[in-house]
């Protein structure tokens, strides 16, 4: 079985958000978020799932997510 992997969909605008959600989900994307404000849909899938997203006409990117680490509070290096 395909490995499942974490996904960040960025969406054209071009198409109501909830709609695109609804049909990448059901293209076989696992929703963790609906992020209407800044166009994103955030989730896991796998390699040919994100490939099949990407097709959408309401999808701009597929992209892999990746972790961001801001350190501690008051930390002298933030980036």
């Amino acid at each position: 079985m395909a490995e499942s992997k974490r996904w960040v969909v960025t969406t054209s605008g071009d198409r109501p958000i909830d709609d695109v959600a609804s049909e990448v989900e059901a293209a076989g994307f696992a929703i963790d978020g609906v992020l209407k404000e800044i166009g994103s849909i955030t989730g896991s899938a796998t390699d040919g799932v994100a490939e099949a997203v990407r097709a959408n006409p309401g999808v701009a990117d597929v992209s892999p997510d990746q972790p961001v680490d801001i350190g501690p509070p008051d930390s002298e290096t933030t980036w």
